[in-house]
């Protein structure tokens, strides 16, 4: 991929998320729902051997950070979105924030136990500078834990009706926004066995991988009929093109 193209996708990045609603972004219900919240506590609760010190990459509104902070004694959270991050130390302070790309943190080696990035690979077009930045911040026996990206295998299909209904006018809003969403709207997902070969280059050991359908309460209803087709299939034929969403742990 041209370095030039991932540039300009950091800076639609980094333009979408300075002009997010603070509170609407709150409301995401893919990312907040009940179950789903609960899964992200449980991960954080048992992914890291120590619960000294964790990173979210990608930190927004502080989701994570927020479920985190009954686990680990500091919780630090990087964006490339200043506006979002000032929002979120006046809401939610005591986090300890920085404004920085994901492929340039801010931070000595070693520092963290657990580095988090939830729903951004999908808005990032070269992924090994990102994984050797987390695993270079990473401890000993730490842990990256990635999710709520979508899941190629999948995507391959519905980004033929995305494309298809979206013919005329950008699907996520604005053309910053398409170019900010890459995986969503370009490549139709993410493989998350090409993601395992990078974080294993980067020197990473022992990546997990995880299928999930999504849980989102707001589908239409033919989508949600869909969505309960796939469940059942999968449980008897758990093939990777019916599951919607995948997550990673990377253990160094």
């Amino acid at each position: 991929m041209n370095k030039s193209v991932a540039r300009k996708v950091v800076e639609a990045n980094r333009r979408v998320f300075d002009a997010k609603d603070f509170d609407r972004y709150e409301t995401n219900p893919s990312i907040f729902e009940a179950s789903r919240q609960a899964e992200i506590e449980r991960v954080l609760a048992t992914a890291a051997p120590s619960r000294e010190r964790m990173l979210d990459v990608g930190c927004g509104t502080g989701n994570v950070l927020r479920l985190a902070r009954p686990v680990f004694r500091e919780c630090w959270g990087v964006d490339l979105s200043p506006k979002l991050l000032g929002e979120l130390d006046r809401r939610y302070p005591g986090f300890l924030l920085s404004a920085a790309q994901a492929d340039l943190l801010p931070f000595r080696d070693g520092r963290f136990d657990l580095v988090t990035m939830y729903g951004v690979l999908h808005h990032l077009v070269d992924h090994l500078p990102v994984f050797q930045a987390c695993r270079r911040v990473l401890r000993p026996g730490g842990v990256l834990y990635a999710d709520h990206d979508p899941n190629y295998f999948f995507g391959r299909f519905y980004h033929l009706y995305y494309r298809l209904r979206h013919l005329d006018r950008p699907g996520f809003g604005t053309e910053d926004a398409e170019m900010s969403e890459w995986h969503h709207t370009r490549t139709g997902g993410l493989n998350p066995f090409v993601l395992r070969d990078l974080l294993l280059r980067a020197g990473f050991r022992d990546v997990e991988v995880r299928f999930r359908i999504t849980t989102n309460p707001a589908l239409p209803f033919p989508f949600r009929i869909v969505r309960a087709m796939m469940r059942a299939i999968a449980k008897v034929v758990p093939l990777k093109s019916l599951y919607t969403h995948f997550w990673m742990l990377a253990r160094t």
